[in-house]
């Protein structure tokens, strides 16, 4: 519990309302209640959040003249929320530093100061793990993988060979890291697996969210940039480059030396064809198809991926044509 005020100064806000307020949670304009703080980033809530029952509101500068009960006025409320969530403790805490004695340590792995270290965790000869990482149960870390400091692995997370990780990077659980990429070639007999001698760098920051794959290269490396996000279930394959600040949206896949630039948006079901992807500062509509390399500053949609008012206009017109002739038919 903590009062308006209080929870103001903590946001780096501007209190409306009474500060005695107390409250006691966080929840959504549709169900929060008495006690209460939800936020309000965007103008089309407003009317949501006039029927809310929520307490008090922590809401965006510019929405000050639509709101009916007391508030705090952030730049960026929804960040703002993190530090009030913070404050009324209503995150679960964090593992403490400790190495479960199920765990299986290879002699040559280094491992830095308060680590967490689950049970059955493995982690492999050569292996370096940075100060205050936590493992959670089941992480298996190959030999050679080097993991920065304040990094967290879900369960069940696998790092093979000679992956390089950053510092504070978040993996979800089930995700592989490194395993060798889908590569095959024609041989004398029938296909031939080719082998990938390269490896996977995440730069410091990233954020890789549950079961994604991101695949080990043929040579020299596949790369995420430093503060990029990976949704649940993307994959990304052999050599492939995501930018710095990147975002990419559940079951989007990158195929081999795919390109995304620092920057972008990528909406979920994305397909990136072999050596296609976009510049910089593009965003990418849900289930478009990349099948080439875009410039930066785009805003692609379809399939084949084009600019967005080029593939409205090819809707309308189909949908134009369709109208007509069902009308002709009748």
């Amino acid at each position: 519990m903590a009062r308006l005020d209080e929870l103001s100064r903590v946001a780096g806000g501007e209190l409306k309302g009474p500060p005695d307020l107390e409250i006691t949670g966080v929840g959504s304009l549709e169900r929060a209640g008495p006690g209460m703080i939800a936020p309000l980033d965007s103008g089309p809530y407003l009317k949501l959040a006039k029927q809310s029952k929520a307490e008090a509101l922590l809401a965006a500068h510019g929405l000050a003249a639509g709101l009916d009960r007391p508030a705090i006025l952030a730049e960026f409320p929804l960040v703002a929320l993190n530090k009030v969530i913070e404050h009324l403790e209503l995150l679960p805490p964090p593992p403490q530093p400790g190495v479960h004695p199920s765990a299986v340590i290879d002699p040559t792995a280094e491992l830095g100061a308060e680590l967490h270290i689950g049970p059955h965790v493995f982690i492999g000869p050569g292996a370096r793990v940075g100060a205050r990482t936590v493992l959670m149960a089941g992480v298996f870390l190959e030999g050679d993988v080097v993991l920065g400091e304040e990094c967290h692995l879900d369960p069940h997370v696998v790092i093979h060979n000679g992956a390089r990780i950053g510092n504070r990077v978040r993996i979800g659980a089930h995700a592989v890291i490194s395993r060798p990429g889908f590569g095959f070639a024609p041989g004398p007999k029938g296909p031939v697996r080719l082998h990938h001698i390269g490896t996977v760098v995440i730069e410091d920051g990233a954020d890789i969210g549950a079961a994604v794959m991101v695949d080990r290269a043929r040579y020299d490396e596949t790369r995420i940039g430093a503060g990029s996000g990976l949704d649940n279930l993307v994959h990304i394959a052999h050599n492939c480059s995501v930018g710095k600040r990147t975002f990419i949206a559940a079951q989007t896949g990158l195929a081999g030396r795919g390109r995304i630039g620092d920057d972008c948006e990528v909406g979920g079901q994305v397909g990136v064809s072999n050596d296609c992807g976009t510049g910089d500062r593009c965003r990418v509509g849900a289930k478009s198809g990349l099948a080439r390399l875009h410039g930066d500053d785009q805003v692609l949609w379809g399939v084949p991926a084009q600019d967005r008012r080029d593939c409205l206009r090819e809707i309308a017109t189909v949908r134009k044509l369709a109208r007509s002739q069902r009308h002709s038919r009748e």
